[in-house]
């Protein structure tokens, strides 16, 4: 009985997570894509602000284009800020805000602010989980079926709930960090009037918006795990 009721409670937190993260996304893509129309006075494209901002920092970061839209990243350990073929052509509120934010990453990097540091050890903890969390889980589901094993079973499905729980914990915490390079930004722009007027008031929205991706992503990992579980039993 209480196997079945850990199982009750593991799934219901697992449709909690992707409503959650699927709201979460849906949100800052209808921000981004909303912005991403409005065009700015200074006329510079993503590239061309990723660069220019570069040098007005001071920074060492290298730049990288990729591919896939809305997949910008920062890479501390390499110092290299990631930005789309869109983001980098296109002259708009968003893409001078999603640069800019990825860029408040390289920032935290160089003063190496308190946040970004804990960030970097908890992230570390955070792949642990990810890692324990389909191990426990593929071996409680497993010994549920062997009898005298309802047990151990029911431990370890409540130990794959743990992982998952404290793997949300720990990634909560990379939203203060988040907004912190946000925060950064934002000033940025509005010191070196790259965004002005009305621009600087969709630009913050676009900036808050940038947070909802982390939001959305604290459980891909595990949703990308049942996608290739789902694709495995198919073939």
């Amino acid at each position: 009985m209480i196997t079945w009721i850990l199982i009750g409670v593991f799934l219901g937190l697992l449709v909690l997570i992707l409503i959650f993260s699927a709201t979460s996304y849906t949100r800052m893509v209808k921000t981004y894509k909303k912005y991403d129309k409005e065009f700015i006075y200074c006329n510079l494209t993503g590239l061309e602000f990723t660069e220019w901002a570069i040098d007005a920092l001071e920074l060492e970061t290298k730049i990288y284009l990729l591919d896939k839209e809305l997949d910008e990243c920062y890479l501390p350990k390499k110092d290299i800020v990631c930005i789309s073929n869109h983001t980098a052509e296109t002259s708009s509120v968003s893409s001078i805000c999603v640069a800019a934010h990825e860029l408040g990453h390289a920032v935290q990097n160089k003063k190496q602010t308190s946040l970004f540091v804990l960030q970097s050890c908890l992230t570390i903890l955070a792949k642990i989980c990810t890692i324990l969390f389909p191990l426990l889980l593929l071996s409680g589901i497993v010994l549920i079926f062997f009898p005298g094993y309802q047990d151990i079973a029911g431990i370890l499905l409540l130990s794959s709930v743990i992982a998952i729980f404290f793997n949300f914990l720990l990634k909560i915490s990379t939203i203060p960090m988040e907004m912190e390079a946000s925060k950064i930004a934002f000033k940025f722009l509005k010191e070196n009037n790259v965004l002005v007027g009305a621009e600087l008031k969709h630009g913050k929205k676009v900036l808050n918006a940038a947070i909802g991706t982390y939001v959305a992503s604290l459980f891909m990992g595990i949703i990308k795990f049942f996608r290739r579980l789902g694709r495995s039993f198919r073939r």
